[in-house]
């Protein structure tokens, strides 16, 4: 690129002026900083983004003759307008934006009139952001910079990995359910701010037919690694289209609901590293999130992110850990947790709802298993909107490996009598 063309981010959002540039700046640094130019640091990989265009950059400002910068993470809006309409990129970003402007800040100043010990501090701060259902764009810190990274999308997390995830999400929920003990109408509010983008009536057409597509990789997976067995007869009887119907009426329970994140699978969660052990997790791309039971999170990760072996010996105890921390999080911030969410509640709730990370998860486990250079390309011919399973044509597993990721998943849901 020659030198001018880092003066300008017009080429990747119309939003992106110089002038919006200068007033992100000044109020991330509180002093007035005029916006000079950027610099590219890296990209993404394949297969890491299927909703947006991702890349991660430095944005450089001046102020009285004292340089500034920020390195960020911009998400934008894809300019592939098949894959724009495909994929109704204008209504995630439009939600992950309304988190990141209405509902994250309400969280957090509640959050700061209290006295916490070890507050929620797990999501990646708000640069700027842009929606007109067209041009949108997200600019969030990169926690790379804190030593924040990826772990393997192909391997399920461990213990100490779980352990993190889980306890960044208990804290993440308890903001709710104080907030919501505390101060109903401000939790109506921002209830209000978010909506569901996955599972509505309304998008049954879009997602019927992959549903199927999917519903039928599972059954092929148990049958090769569980033939003649009550596994399978549970499968067929589960992974009907019938089912998205209960996807929907899971969403919409708010009874115990709280602003859940909705899509916590391996790519979502940051990782920092002590002596090659995680310590602590941030939670990124709240384009899903909804208002629904915390449990959809919770049983998303363990089908989603984990493995037979770290299930066999781990998850009671984990099932456990989660809700310790959440309730511990619900007192300190002036609530009683027995009272807004209690134990048997939540160990009711993880009977009834763990069948929706079962469900989530036939999508995500092939995708998981990817290798990065097999990862479905992002571009797509024409300018009108497909069905997603013209495009997501994803075969059944070509690996022992990967049937048995999937159908160990099934297997553990039917033990545990979820389905």
């Amino acid at each position: 690129m020659e030198t001018e063309d880092f003066k300008s981010l017009l080429h990747v959002s119309p939003a992106l002026t110089n002038d919006m540039l200068s007033k992100a700046l000044s109020e991330w640094f509180h002093t007035n900083i005029q916006f000079t130019h950027w610099e590219y640091v890296s990209d993404t990989g394949k297969g890491d983004s299927y909703l947006s265009e991702v890349i991660r950059i430095r944005i450089y400002g001046d102020s009285n003759g004292v340089p500034y910068h920020v390195q960020v993470i911009l998400k934008n809006m894809p300019k592939n307008v098949c894959r724009r309409l495909t994929f109704r990129s204008d209504e995630f970003f439009k939600n992950e934006i309304n988190f990141y402007q209405k509902v994250l800040p309400t969280l957090i100043k509640f959050q700061s009139k209290k006295r916490v010990s070890d507050p929620y501090t797990n999501y990646a701060k708000l640069f700027y952001a842009y929606t007109d259902g067209l041009n949108d764009v997200i600019c969030l810190e990169d926690v790379g910079l804190e030593n924040f990274g990826a772990a393997v999308r192909q391997e399920g997390i461990d213990y100490d990995h779980c352990k993190v995830t889980l306890k960044a999400l208990a804290k993440y929920h308890a903001l709710s359910f104080a907030l919501r003990d505390q101060e109903p109408e401000t939790f109506n509010r921002i209830t209000d701010a978010i909506f569901e983008t996955y599972y509505d009536p309304r998008l049954s057409d879009w997602y019927g037919r992959f549903w199927n597509r999917i519903s039928g990789i599972a059954i092929d997976a148990v049958e090769k690694e569980y033939p003649d067995s009550i596994y399978v007869e549970k499968i067929k009887e589960f992974a009907v289209p019938e089912r998205y119907e209960d996807m929907i009426r899971a969403v919409r329970d708010k009874t115990n609901g709280v602003i859940s994140h909705g899509d916590s699978w391996t790519n979502n969660f940051l990782y920092k590293y002590q002596d090659g052990q995680p310590i602590d997790a941030k939670i990124i791309d709240f384009q899903l999130t909804r208002c629904a039971s915390p449990v959809l999170d919770v049983s998303f990760v363990f089908y989603g992110c984990t493995d037979k072996e770290m299930r066999s010996n781990c998850y009671d105890e984990l099932i456990k850990y989660y809700y310790e921390v959440l309730s511990e999080q619900v007192r300190e911030l002036g609530s009683d947790p027995d009272k807004v969410y209690s134990f048997d509640t939540y160990m009711q709730e993880i009977k009834k709802y763990s069948y929706f990370g079962l469900a989530f998860s036939f999508e995500s486990t092939p995708f998981i298993i990817l290798a990065p250079e097999d990862a479905i390309s992002m571009e797509i011919e024409g300018d009108t909107k497909k069905n997603i399973d013209d495009f997501w044509q994803i075969k059944p597993f070509k690996t022992k490996a990967g049937r048995q990721r999937e159908a160990n998943n099934i297997v553990h849901c039917i033990d545990k009598g979820y389905i």
